[in-house]
């Protein structure tokens, strides 16, 4: 008989996220080995995750829902598994038949309050410690991350899973790089630690020698605020806002951009570097460790917030004087892969 498994997917309202493409990811894989039920909200599309059987247990995550996920009397309404998976906390105290995996993928709230919403961050910070120590297996995306982990938490190394992340799977591009047709990508959420403000700051210091645009994609509560400061900047014509592109689109703006720049001063990974590597864009990032250990050698590095500093590269970059192999960075991207992480966590699955 297949061992049963309840994922929590209340978070996933917004599928685009990085936390919800790796779920949907790994666990369309394991589909076949195990018998998955996502618990989701109403607004949840189904369609993003075929594979999975989806049972809605809340209209949406209030806090009130959110609190109450603490109570292992919610989750009476969905079964009972053999694993409770979580990306989120809080983390139920279930009875010891019932085992329980948490996924952390970052510890920004140790970093910057500004980083999350006053609950999130009173949530993390009250629980976090208590929901490791509690739970029967901890999954990181980085190898920098777990190291955090064990040096903040003092949790055994054994209890922790390294299984990282990989490019979301993404359609095939159906325009490449044209002569005439010059942008630099960024992609992200429009939030504090993602500094979109370092990038535009930036490119209005190499925008009188280079003719080309700048286009970002995301959205998030800092949008205007970013309009305002390319307007400051004199560059509001030559910034580009894109709040809603489709996964083709995003793959088109991947392979036809002259490079892709991942500003954030703080990550837990790094796959939006990875999506630009396996679509041949030449990357530059801030050099912050989840970005080194994601591209190695395979992008150009820039000191985080620094814009001076982003504005040389891309100078250099621009002005062809400084080269990014296309294909070292297809050849680093092909080596974080959905299929072997997903061989990971089944193994986790099972023996847990």
């Amino acid at each position: 008989m297949k061992r049963t498994l309840l994922l929590n997917w209340l978070p996933f309202e917004n599928v685009s996220t990085g936390a919800a493409k790796r779920a949907i990811e790994l666990h369309q894989r394991l589909s076949g080995q195990f018998d998955i039920t996502a618990a989701v909200t109403k607004d949840f599309p189904v369609n993003a995750a075929p594979l999975v059987k989806t049972k809605v247990v809340a209209a949406k995550r209030s806090l009130k829902i959110r609190l109450a996920e603490g109570s292992p009397v919610f989750w009476t309404k969905t079964g009972k598994p053999d694993v409770w998976v979580t990306d989120t906390l809080p983390v139920p105290r279930f009875t010891s038949d019932i085992k329980t995996v948490l996924t952390v993928h970052d510890l920004r709230f140790l970093v910057n309050r500004r980083y999350l919403t006053i609950q999130r961050y009173l949530l993390l910070k009250m629980r976090m410690k208590a929901s490791l120590r509690r739970v029967d297996a901890v999954v990181t995306v980085s190898e920098w991350i777990r190291k955090q982990i064990i040096d903040e938490y003092d949790i055994p190394s054994g209890k922790l899973h390294l299984i990282p992340n990989a490019a979301a799977t993404l359609p095939t591009a159906t325009s490449g790089r044209e002569e005439g047709k010059k942008f630099i990508l960024s992609v992200g959420h429009l939030e504090p630690r993602k500094d979109h403000e370092t990038l535009i700051r930036a490119f209005a210091r190499i925008s009188s020698d280079w003719d080309g645009d700048l286009v970002i994609v995301g959205r998030g509560p800092l949008l205007e605020d970013l309009k305002s400061l390319a307007c400051q900047q004199g560059v509001e014509s030559r910034v580009k806002f894109s709040v809603g592109v489709t996964d083709g689109e995003l793959s088109d703006l991947y392979s036809s951009c002259s490079c892709l720049v991942c500003p954030s001063v703080y990550e837990g990974f790094g796959m939006t570097i990875l999506e630009g590597l396996a679509a041949g864009s030449p990357v530059i990032a801030s050099a912050i460790h989840p970005h080194r250990e994601v591209a190695g050698d395979a992008a150009l590095w820039f000191i985080p917030g620094r814009e001076n500093d982003l504005a040389a590269v891309l100078a250099e970059f621009l002005q062809g004087n400084r080269k990014i192999s296309q294909e070292t960075g297809m050849v680093r991207a092909g080596m974080f892969n959905w299929d072997d992480s997903a061989v990971k966590l089944s193994s986790l699955y099972s023996r847990i």
